[in-house]
C-alpha cells in the first residue's frame, strides 16, 4: 500500500497524483498546460499517451486491459538525473530545498539536449523557436498566485490532483488505492500514479501479462504529420511577444459558457485588452468546479486564426472550384434577396431550403430562421437534428410528452445510482467532463458500469463489463432483456399498473414475440447469459441509468430502439426517480417557434423530407416539387450521407449560401461565402446543455474583419424581403432576441431571461423556469409531483398523464406509416447477417409524428430471409466521434487539436489486419456501394473482428490535414418514424496500403 513511501520525502515536497482509474486520455491537461504556459507546436511540459491492446482475445479480456492512458510529466525526483546531466555551469537547472521542485532556467539554457537524454521518464522537451529545453514546475507562475497547476484545475475527470507527496499517499491509503511503483531508476520521483482498480493486487508478472500487449498506435508516434504546424498559427495565449505588447492592458475576467458542445461547459474568459487571452474553467460551477474539456480551452485558437473567413465571398469560378471574389455585405445581401424572390416566383417559396447547425447558435436555430421560414413560406427547414438526436426527440414525446431530460447530474440524482449502462454512448470523449462525474460517483458508491459498444472505446476502458454488440441490433438487446424481465416477473409492478399506458398490451406483445436471450444471441452477437444477466442487473439495481446516444440514434430503426429502452427504463421504475432513468444528450426544454400572425403565413406544400439528406431528390428534380436554393450554416458536403450523390444534387442549386467561419468542402460550391461570427464573438447562448442548463455568453471581442454573426445575417435578409416589423433591428442585440422572442415563445423558457442569467456566478440556469422568480429545477416527475405546465397531479405531460406505450392515437399514428406501435424487431437492410429491415413503399403521405408538415413513406418490415445481399461487402463500418479533443470539423482549424489527432484513422482488429497484412499506420482503403475513401491503420484488439471503426469531422479542404469526409462511404437510409439517418452500420471491404512515414520514436 501506499504508506511504504511515507516518511522517504521531505513533507513540503509539492507534486501531481494521477489516477489511472479516472484518466480517460482526454489531453485536456496538454490543453491547459499550453495555453497557460505560452508553448507552441511540438513544445511539450506534459503529454497523455495511449496505449492500445494489439494482439489479444477481446472477447477474453478485460475491457481495463484493451486500453490505457498515462499523463506523461516531470516527476519532481529527489535525485532527478536531469539535474546532473545538464553541462551548464551555473546549471540551467535547480531543485527548491522546500517544495522539491525541479525548474530550468531558460535564460541559461543552452538547448543541449542532455536533460532530455537523461530523463528516464521522457519528462522533458524543448522549445524550438528559442532553443532550450522545457518541463513542468507545477506551473510556478500560477503557483505564486495562490493557483495550482493549469492541468490539475481543468482535469474533467479529477485524475490529477495537486498537492503535497505525504498527503497524496495518506489519501491513496484512506481510500484502499495501491501506488504503482515508478521508481525504477532510483530517481526517487515525487508523483504518485495509482493504479487501475483491476490491477490493485497484481504483481509485476501478472501486471505484464495483462498490459504486456499495448502499444503506442503509429499515428501518435509519428512526427512527419506534425510538421506543417509552425507559431505562424499562434495567437495571444501562446506568443509570448504578442503578450509582451499587451502586458500593460487591463486584464478582466469574464464568466461564460463554451459554445461548442453539449455539455456548455462554465468558463472564465480572460481578456487582456481587446483580446482573449485565456480560457478557464469556472471554479464557482456548483457541479463542474472549473474542470473543462481540451476543446474549450482550444477555442483560443479560434478568434483569430489565420484561417477564419473575414469578408463576404461571390463565386466567380464554376461551383466546387473555390474561385470567388471580394464583395460588400450590401452587395451579397442585396443579390439573395433578389435571387430568392426570382426562385419563389419560378418555383414556389418552398423551393427555399434552409439547414442551420448547432454553430450557428440558439438565437438563430430557434429564432431568427423560424421567422424568417415562417414568414417567406417553406417548411424545408432543419437543423442538425436529424443527423443527430430526432430520433431520441420523436420517441420522447410519443412516450413522456416533453422531450426534457428528467435526470440531472448531481450527486443526488444521476450521482447516486447503483449502475450505469452505456449503450451507443462514448461520453469519456464525446462529454469528458460529464463523465468524469459519472465515474467518479460509481467509484465513490462502488456503483457498476457497463458498455454495450462495438468496439472498446474510452468509456468502455473505465467498465465493469464491456458487451461487444453487432451493429444495429440494440434493439433486439433492450427487447430480450425486456422479454427476461417480464418472464421472470422482475418487473416494478406497482410503477407499471400505476403510471404505465398500454402495459398490459405490450406485456402481451413481449409474450407472442418470442423475444428472449436465446433469440437475440445470435443476432447481437452476444452470449444469452450475458443478456439475462444485464437484464437482470436492471431490474435489480436500486437504481440504473440507462445512457444512449449516437450509436442509438443514428439508425433506421433508431426511433423504435429509443422507445424499448425506455419501456425497459419504465418498466424497472427507473423513470421519474432520483438515479434511475432513460439518458440521451442532449436535452431540448421543449423550445417553440416564435409565432407569426396567420396572415402573415404563406400557403406552402409539407416539407420534402425531415431529414436535409431526403433534399437530394427535390434538387435533381426527382421529388413532387423542386428545391433550387439552400442557405446553410454548416457543412453539408462533408457531413451528409452518400456524398457523391449530395454534391451532384447540389451542383444542380441556382442559389447556394454558405454562411461559416473557415472555408471547408461545402464552400467550394457556394454562390456567396459569408463570414460568420462564433461565440463570444457576438454573445448568446450556442447549446441547449445536457441536463437542461442554459449557459450564456454576452458579445466580449469583435469577430475577425467583417464577420457577423447569424442572426444578424437573417435579420438583415429579412428586412430585404420585407420582414423588418418581425425581424426586428433591435434583434441584433442578443439580450433582446433571447428575452423578447425566444422567452416569451417557450413557457420553459420564460423564468431564464438574461436578466436572471447574468446574476449568476456561472450564467447558468436549469429549466424549465415559468418566470423570473421560479426556483431552478431538478429531478423531474418525481412521485406526488405535478409536469411542468399541467393541472394539479398530472405527473407527466402526456394527455394520459401517465407514460404511453399503446394508446389509441399512437396505433393510428403508426399504422398511417404500415408499422405497429409496439416495436417489432428490424435493423439495416445492409448487415453481416440477415436481419429484417424495413422496405419502403412508393406511396408518400404526410408524417403524423412531426408539428410542421413533412412528406414521408409507407413500408413494411420485410423477414430476414429477403434482406439484401452485401455485394461483397463483408466488413461491419462503424463511424463517430473521435478523441476528445475533436468535435465535428471545426476543431480541424485549431493547431492544437491537429498536433494531438491529426489524421483520418481507421480501427482495425488484428486478426482482419493480418488477413489483409495491414500494419499498424499502413494506408487502408475503405469502399462502399457509395464510395471509396483511405485512412491510417490503427491495429487494436478492442473491436470486433469483422468491424472497422472511423471517424468523422475530417473533410478534403481543413488547413493542416485534410482528409476524404467518411460521408463518402455512408448511404441515405432513412429511419421511417423519424427520418433520423443511419451513419452507425454500412458493409464495406477493407484492402491494404502502406504509409511511407517516419517515426524518431518520440513522444
Amino acid at each position: 500500500m501506499a504508506s511504504g513511501r511515507l516518511g522517504a520525502l521531505m513533507s513540503d515536497v509539492l507534486s501531481l497524483s494521477i489516477d489511472l482509474e479516472r484518466c480517460t486520455g482526454c489531453k485536456s491537461c496538454e490543453a491547459a498546460c499550453k495555453q497557460a504556459n505560452g508553448l507552441g507546436p511540438h513544445s511539450y511540459r506534459n503529454r497523455v499517451l495511449w496505449f492500445a491492446a494489439q494482439n489479444v482475445d477481446a472477447a477474453e479480456s478485460t475491457p481495463q486491459a484493451l486500453l490505457d492512458f498515462l499523463t506523461v510529466t516531470c516527476q519532481q525526483c529527489e535525485r532527478p538525473a536531469c539535474l546532473r546531466a545538464c553541462p551548464v555551469n551555473p546549471k540551467a537547472i535547480s531543485k527548491d530545498p522546500v517544495t522539491g521542485v525541479v525548474a530550468i532556467n531558460e535564460d541559461r539554457c543552452t538547448g543541449c539536449g542532455e536533460c532530455a537524454i537523461s530523463c528516464p521518464y521522457g519528462a522533458i522537451g524543448y522549445n524550438a523557436e528559442h532553443h532550450h529545453a522545457v518541463k513542468c514546475d507545477l506551473c510556478a507562475h500560477r503557483r505564486a498566485v495562490g493557483d495550482g497547476p493549469a492541468c490539475a484545475s481543468v482535469c474533467p475527470t479529477q485524475a490529477i490532483r495537486f498537492g503535497r507527496t505525504e498527503d497524496h499517499l495518506v489519501a491513496a491509503e484512506a481510500a484502499g488505492r495501491e501506488v504503482l511503483d515508478i521508481d525504477h531508476f532510483l530517481q526517487r520521483p515525487a508523483t504518485v500514479y495509482l493504479k487501475r482498480r483491476a490491477d490493485e493486487g497484481l504483481d509485476a508478472a501478472e501486471h505484464h501479462e495483462r498490459h504486456g500487449t499495448q502499444r503506442i498506435p503509429a499515428l501518435m508516434l509519428d512526427d512527419e504529420v506534425r510538421g506543417n504546424l509552425d507559431r505562424s498559427a499562434l495567437n495571444l495565449a501562446y506568443d509570448a511577444a504578442a503578450r509582451e505588447r499587451v502586458a500593460d492592458a487591463e486584464v478582466v475576467r469574464v464568466p461564460g459558457g463554451c459554445p461548442i458542445c453539449f455539455n456548455g461547459c462554465p468558463v472564465v474568459y480572460e481578456l487582456q485588452g481587446e483580446r482573449l487571452g485565456h480560457v478557464y474553467g469556472n471554479k464557482e460551477d456548483p457541479v463542474f468546479e472549473g474542470r473543462i474539456c481540451p476543446k474549450s480551452q482550444m477555442t483560443l485558437q479560434m478568434h483569430d486564426a489565420k484561417e477564419r473567413l473575414r469578408h463576404p465571398l461571390k463565386r466567380v469560378g464554376a461551383r466546387g472550384e473555390g474561385r470567388f471574389e471580394r464583395i460588400t455585405w450590401e452587395q451579397a445581401l442585396d443579390e439573395i434577396a433578389a435571387r430568392l424572390g426570382a426562385l419563389r416566383e419560378m418555383h414556389g417559396a418552398d423551393s427555399l431550403a434552409i439547414h442551420s447547425g448547432s454553430r450557428t447558435g440558439t438565437l438563430t436555430t430557434q429564432g431568427c430562421v423560424p421567422l424568417f421560414a415562417n414568414l417567406w413560406g417553406t417548411d424545408n427547414v432543419a437543423t442538425t437534428e436529424p443527423f443527430c438526436d430526432l430520433s431520441k426527440v420523436v420517441a420522447l414525446e410519443m412516450t413522456q410528452g416533453s422531450v426534457m431530460m428528467t435526470n440531472v447530474y448531481t450527486p443526488e440524482d444521476i450521482g447516486s445510482a447503483a449502475l450505469y449502462v452505456y449503450i451507443g454512448d462514448n461520453q469519456a470523449e464525446t462529454r469528458p467532463v460529464n463523465f468524469g462525474l459519472v465515474n467518479q460517483w460509481r467509484m465513490r458508491n462502488g456503483a457498476r458500469l457497463v458498455v454495450v459498444d462495438p468496439r472498446a472505446t474510452a468509456t468502455a476502458a473505465k467498465a465493469d463489463d464491456w458487451l461487444p454488440i453487432r451493429p444495429g441490433t440494440d434493439m433486439a438487446l433492450g427487447l430480450a432483456m425486456i422479454g427476461h424481465i417480464l418472464d421472470r416477473d422482475l418487473h416494478d409492478a406497482a410503477f407499471c399498473e400505476a403510471w404505465i399506458e398500454g402495459f398490459e398490451a405490450w406485456r402481451a406483445f413481449i409474450r407472442t414475440q418470442g423475444y428472449t436471450p436465446e433469440w437475440a444471441a445470435p443476432i447481437t452477437d452476444l452470449p444469452a447469459e450475458r443478456i439475462a444477466c444485464l437484464a437482470e442487473a436492471i431490474a435489480d439495481a436500486d437504481g440504473a441509468m440507462l445512457m444512449l446516444s449516437r450509436g442509438v440514434n443514428q439508425h433506421t430503426n433508431a426511433a423504435q430502439t429509443h422507445r424499448v429502452f425506455m419501456f425497459l427504463a419504465a418498466i424497472t421504475g427507473n423513470w421519474g426517480r432520483r438515479g434511475g432513468g432513460y439518458f440521451n444528450v442532449s436535452s431540448e426544454p421543449d423550445v417553440q417557434a416564435p409565432q407569426v400572425p396567420e396572415a402573415r403565413r404563406p400557403p406552402r406544400r409539407p416539407a420534402i423530407c425531415k431529414n436535409p439528406a431526403g433534399w437530394a431528390d427535390a434538387m435533381l428534380g426527382e421529388a413532387a416539387y423542386p428545391i433550387r436554393g439552400l442557405i446553410t450554416g454548416n457543412n453539408p458536403l462533408a457531413l451528409w450521407p452518400d456524398q457523391n450523390r449530395m454534391r451532384e444534387a447540389v451542383s444542380h442549386l441556382d442559389l447556394l449560401v454558405h454562411l461559416e467561419l473557415y472555408r471547408n468542402a461545402t464552400s467550394a460550391f457556394a454562390d456567396y461565402l459569408l463570414p460568420m461570427a462564433s461565440g463570444i464573438e457576438k454573445g448568446g447562448t450556442t447549446r441547449l446543455a445536457e441536463d437542461r442548463r442554459i449557459v450564456w455568453n454576452d458579445k466580449l471581442i469583435e469577430p475577425p474583419g467583417e464577420a457577423r454573426s447569424d442572426h444578424w445575417f437573417w435579420i438583415e435578409l429579412g428586412k430585404r424581403c420585407g420582414f423588418g416589423d418581425l425581424l426586428k433591428e433591435e434583434y441584433k442585440d442578443p439580450r433582446r432576441l433571447w428575452d423578447e422572442v425566444l422567452c416569451r415563445a417557450s413557457p420553459t423558457l420564460r423564468g431564464a431571461t438574461t436578466r436572471r442569467l447574468l446574476q449568476k456566478a456561472n450564467r447558468s440556469l436549469r429549466v424549465p423556469l415559468a418566470d423570473e422568480e421560479a426556483p431552478e429545477t431538478d429531478t423531474l416527475y418525481l412521485e406526488g409531483t405535478t409536469a411542468f405546465g399541467q393541472v394539479p397531479g398530472k405527473r407527466f405531460p402526456t394527455p394520459s398523464g401517465k407514460l404511453e406505450f399503446h394508446t389509441p392515437a399512437l396505433v393510428e399514428h403508426f399504422a398511417t406509416l404500415g408499422l405497429s406501435p409496439l416495436p417489432e424487431f428490424y435493423s439495416e437492410a445492409a448487415s453481416s447477417m440477415p436481419l429484417p429491415y424495413f422496405v419502403n413503399e412508393e406511396e408518400r403521405i404526410v408524417s403524423p409524428f412531426f408539428a410542421v408538415a413533412s412528406q414521408a413513406v409507407r413500408g413494411h418490415i420485410a423477414p430476414a430471409t429477403q434482406a439484401t445481399g452485401r455485394d461483397g461487402m463483408d466488413v461491419e463500418l462503424v463511424t463517430g466521434r473521435p478523441p476528445a479533443p475533436h468535435f465535428h470539423s471545426w476543431t480541424h482549424y485549431f493547431w492544437q487539436a491537429q498536433e494531438m489527432w491529426p489524421e483520418l484513422y481507421c480501427q482495425i482488429h488484428p486478426r482482419l489486419a493480418d488477413s489483409l497484412e495491414i500494419h499498424d499506420g499502413d494506408r487502408v482503403r475503405i469502399t462502399t456501394r457509395t464510395g471509396q475513401i483511405e485512412a491510417r491503420a490503427w491495429r487494436y484488439a478492442g473491436m470486433r473482428e469483422r468491424a472497422i471503426f472511423i471517424p468523422i469531422g475530417w473533410d478534403e479542404r481543413q488547413p493542416f490535414h485534410p482528409g476524404p469526409s467518411i460521408n463518402h462511404l455512408t448511404q441515405v437510409r432513412l429511419d421511417p418514424i423519424s427520418q433520423q439517418a443511419n451513419l452507425k452500420l454500412t458493409m464495406c471491404r477493407v484492402e491494404n496500403g502502406r504509409w511511407q512515414g517516419k517515426s524518431n520514436g518520440r513522444w
